[in-house]
């Protein structure tokens, strides 16, 4: 099936990456400046991270991620209340969000090097 090949996954992710920045080129200065491309990257890459995790590994890693990135939301959300005594929601979901783009990144980069290796092997 062609969603199990890591290079329908790399393929999907630059093709995917070319039409947001035509898109954000054709809008100018009607894209909205808070919207970077990395935040409409997140669907894609857990799409990814999930098809390759169960392909090299058997099960999927997107329920760990998942749970591990809800520990972090939880925790944030505490540190937040007591260092500051106040959330402020929209600081808090930028950062919460940046950092998911951040750790699903890593975790798409790191399952495309490990299927490349697997192939070339």
């Amino acid at each position: 099936m062609i969603l199990k090949n890591w290079f329908f996954w790399l393929a999907a992710f630059i093709i995917w990456n070319i039409l947001i920045v035509t898109i954000k080129k054709i809008l100018g200065q009607d894209w909205p400046a808070s919207l970077k491309i990395l935040d409409l990257d997140l669907p894609l890459l857990l799409g990814g991270v999930h098809v390759m995790s169960q392909d090299l590994m058997g099960l999927s890693i997107l329920p760990f991620l998942i749970f591990a990135m809800a520990l972090f939301g939880f925790a944030m959300t505490l540190t937040y209340a007591f260092l500051e005594g106040d959330i402020i929601y929209r600081a808090f979901f930028v950062r919460y969000i940046r950092t998911a783009d951040i750790v699903a990144t890593l975790a798409f980069i790191v399952f495309l090097i490990l299927e490349i290796c697997q192939y070339i092997v």
